[in-house]
């Protein structure tokens, strides 16, 4: 499907209003790439023959089929490339961008307050549209995930909601875990975005290429739960034993710092070590939890599909969806999801999908790798 052309987005209470401007008829290549949780972009070439050639500007929004599920997905094109030898080359993000780059204003607090909300990722991002963020969002937000947990990010400082909503230590990402679904100006925040697929991928069987990347860059031995805990009228640091990872993979001494304070909001401590067994208890269970979570003992492996014949029986599978992987060559057997794919807008078909670990965040940019769920 050729991608069409619009003039600049206008923004209005009710959303983004567009004008149509064409149809980009000589494009040669339209490939759209998202990935789990993280970037969305659109690259695309056309020649200077095109209809559209002249009004293929920064700003200006592309809009092409992205996947083979959700509507056609809005794009702003950030980088244009012109050439001698009449080819143009076209960089652009999906627009949820702009929600990323809305900022919150935070609240006037003293500095020794730890100004917080709590409820739900639906109620804390209602909270943040009526009372931290004077900009309008015509973006709609919705959510499975119904526990109530305490937020502070872009309540107690400012923040922009690209680093709220999963860019950094504290986010929504961080808090609840969860997965992204951007449906242009709908942003959908899922316990679990996808599904079991029971599609097998064999090594040497209904592959025959295959890249496998292994990482021990985020494997750890140990986990140290730390935080504050109240101590009658004021806060203390406060520390449970290392915890071990049961059956972790690196073969060096790894600790894995557990920010323990949200959780430690519910208890409180006294003189002479009252109360701190309780506490220690919670923290090594919440450590516990957290390690087997986030697999932070195991060695991270990604595989990327590129074989046509592959990508072809795998065209309703989509991101966030789970397939069977056998590399019996490596050893490597499990359930794993699909991190990044990437689309051919013009064939309607994929044109890569990697399986396995994919740690970025919503924001594109990691600001604080210590801790974001995977």
């Amino acid at each position: 499907m050729l991608p069409k052309l619009y003039d600049e987005l206008t923004t209005s209470a009710s959303g983004y209003s567009k004008t149509f401007l064409g149809t980009i008829n000589h494009c040669t290549k339209c490939k759209v790439t998202e990935v789990r949780n993280g970037s969305y972009t659109l690259s695309l070439e056309t020649t200077v023959n095109d209809d559209c050639a002249g009004m293929l500007t920064s700003q200006k929004i592309i809009g092409a089929k992205a996947n083979p599920f959700d509507s056609d997905q809005l794009f702003e094109i950030q980088r244009t490339e012109r050439g001698t030898d009449g080819i143009i080359k076209v960089e652009a993000k999906h627009v949820k961008n702009f929600c990323c780059q809305i900022c919150s204003e935070g609240d006037y607090s003293d500095e020794h307050t730890d100004a917080h909300e709590t409820g739900t990722p639906a109620q804390i991002w209602n909270k943040l549209k009526s009372d931290y963020i004077s900009t309008n969002i015509p973006f709609t937000f919705n959510s499975d995930i119904t526990v109530s947990r305490n937020f502070s990010l872009g309540i107690n400082t400012a923040e922009s909601l690209g680093n709220i909503l999963g860019g950094k230590e504290g986010s929504f990402l961080d808090v609840w875990g969860g997965e992204f679904h951007w449906n242009n100006y709908t942003i959908e925040f899922l316990s679990s975005r996808g599904r079991s697929t029971g599609y097998q991928i064999r090594y040497g069987s209904n592959i025959s290429d295959v890249r496998q990347v292994e990482s021990c860059e985020s494997t750890y031995t140990h986990v140290l739960p730390y935080g504050k805990v109240s101590n009658g009228s004021h806060k203390i640091n406060f520390y449970a034993p290392l915890y071990t990872i049961p059956n972790t993979q690196s073969l060096y001494t790894k600790v894995f710092m557990l920010d323990c304070t949200d959780l430690l909001d519910n208890y409180e401590v006294g003189d002479k070590g009252t109360g701190y067994d309780i506490c220690r208890t919670a923290m090594t269970n919440y450590a516990r939890t957290y390690a087997a979570n986030n697999n932070l003992g195991k060695l991270s492996v990604s595989i990327s599909v590129t074989l046509r014949a592959e990508l072809d029986e795998m065209q309703q599978i989509g991101l966030c969806d789970s397939v069977s992987v056998i590399l019996d060559n490596f050893g490597t057997k499990a359930t794993a999801k699909i991190t990044e794919a990437t689309y051919d807008s013009l064939l309607e078909r994929w044109d890569k999908l990697v399986i396995g670990d994919a740690r970025v965040t919503v924001a594109d940019v990691i600001i604080n790798r210590k801790r974001y769920v995977k």
